[in-house]
């Protein structure tokens, strides 16, 4: 099978696990947005920056080295599996002990319980590293969306059910803790491989080599992603982290939802050429032309109709998010491209490259978010987004010489899609304009929405004829 087959196989069933997940999970966030109030969203948020952190240590890289690495036997994988397990189990204990720290850290004293319940996660999320790991390698992605698909809806209805009862934050801890949990077992029922009683320092170390760069960028790259949730909580509020938190996941709908399901899957896939640049290369533009042609235009459309999308769906109380949820749009769609370096670096052998890079990104990041910071959630929004910029011109030029792309080729690929969704703002510009509805009107709403997508189609099907026979081509080889 050719390595654009082998991608898109994986993406096919990827894609089906995410978008049943998101759609499911869309409806599940606005019920809870309504049900509950920015503050508790503004509490999880606090305690998972510190959870979130932790797991980036949590199996030490050794995932992605059961990945890469080409040959692969028992010794290796039963060694990860109870080191991962182990490091859990005392990650847990130590994040039991100092949860009143973070609490007191955050001046919120809901923050301490939370942590210590959401740690519970460190001790079984590990069981199912490895599991995970070889269905990825095998690129096994239709049992992976089983487990993801069952996961989401069970969470999702917990939390539903509990915040109709009352229980405010704790109606998204419980969920998250039952999705960790369904994930972990379903996992254990589609992968066969099971842990023998070996412990094999050798094997431990040929792993650590390669994944001990990728839990330091792991772990570098968490930082980077979180430190904007880290000061806003600490320097404004739970309820501005909440109105910030909700507005990040919009905005990055598509990078964690949808460039997830391509990255995922181009990871190992690079893996096997890691040697063929011509293919390699020929494969990563594909990959980011695809992202582009979903991402880009569902962030333009998100950017005109935000200011009427908000209070209709999540009700008014989350108005203050809309201007940051704006900028945070653009930077977006630049990391929403973007996402497809980590696994040109990782399948070249280069997870050195991807560590030292976190590693400027954490000390530069905080700096720009601190000057930010004075201007509310608006003003991280606009610093979050120039820096994006920025490091998007820096990074990609190191991976582009690791597969000897230029940057013309590159931008090439991205074309049809940022024509595309600039095409989709102006309609919408001028619709507003033109529009015999108010503001705030659902109807409104509803019409732009599907202007827009009539005006991207239209405009793809005229300057990327190809594109389009393209997506046909592998849509029917995906169904063989």
């Amino acid at each position: 099978m050719s390595l654009i087959k082998s991608v898109t196989r994986g993406v096919f069933w990827s894609g089906i696990s995410q978008f049943s997940t998101q759609i499911y999970q869309l409806v599940v966030i606005t019920i809870l947005a309504r049900l509950l109030f920015p503050e508790d969203f503004g509490i999880i948020g606090m305690a998972m920056i510190f959870t979130g952190l932790v797991k980036t240590i949590n199996e030490l890289g050794l995932s992605a080295a059961i990945i890469q690495k080409k040959s692969i036997n028992d010794n290796h994988l039963s060694t990860s599996f109870w080191i991962s397990l182990g490091l859990g189990i005392i990650l847990f204990i130590t994040t039991v002990i100092i949860s009143p720290y973070i609490a007191e850290f955050f001046k919120n004293d809901q923050v301490g319980p939370v942590v210590s319940v959401l740690s519970i996660g460190f001790i079984f999320g590990p069981c199912g590293v490895v599991h995970r790991s070889l269905l990825q390698k095998d690129i096994e992605f239709k049992k992976i969306a089983v487990t993801e698909i069952s996961a989401s809806v069970m969470s999702g209805a917990l939390s539903i059910i509990l915040a109709l009862l009352g229980f405010g934050v704790w109606s998204l801890v419980f969920g998250t803790i039952l999705s960790n949990l369904t994930r972990v077992v379903l996992l254990w029922k589609v992968c066969t491989w099971r842990p023998s009683m070996t412990f094999d320092l050798t094997s431990f170390k040929e792993l650590f080599s390669f994944g001990a760069h990728v839990m330091g960028s792991r772990f570098l790259n968490y930082i980077d992603s979180n430190i904007d949730y880290l000061l806003i909580g600490k320097f404004l509020s739970a309820t501005a982290l909440g109105h910030y938190t909700l507005a990040y996941q919009l905005s990055t709908f598509p990078l964690t939802k949808i460039s997830s399901i391509i990255t995922s899957v181009t990871f190992p896939a690079f893996s096997i050429v890691q040697d063929d640049n011509d293919t390699l290369r020929s494969a990563y533009l594909k990959v980011n032309k695809y992202i582009s042609t979903i991402t880009f235009p569902l962030l333009a459309g998100l950017i005109m109709v935000a200011p009427d999308f908000i209070p209709i769906v999540f009700g008014e109380k989350w108005a203050p998010m809309i201007v940051p949820l704006q900028i945070l749009c653009v930077a977006g769609a630049l990391k929403s491209v973007l996402t497809t370096v980590g696994s040109i670096f990782l399948s070249k052998g280069h997870s050195d490259i991807q560590f030292k890079w976190n590693v400027f990104t954490a000390i530069v990041l905080p700096i720009a978010i601190l000057i930010g910071i004075r201007y509310g959630i608006t003003g991280v929004a606009m610093a979050i987004t120039i820096m994006s910029f920025l490091l998007f011109l820096i990074i990609q030029s190191v991976a582009n010489n690791l597969i000897n792309l230029n940057f013309s080729d590159y931008f090439k690929a991205l074309y049809p899609a940022t024509t595309g969704s600039m095409l989709v703002i102006i309609s919408l510009l001028i619709y507003q304009k033109l529009s015999i509805y108010s503001h705030l009107d659902i109807f409104w709403l509803i019409s732009s929405i599907i202007l827009g997508i009539i005006v991207y189609i239209l405009a793809m099907r005229i300057i990327a004829k190809e594109l389009f026979r393209e997506i046909k081509i592998l849509i029917t080889d995906m169904r063989k």
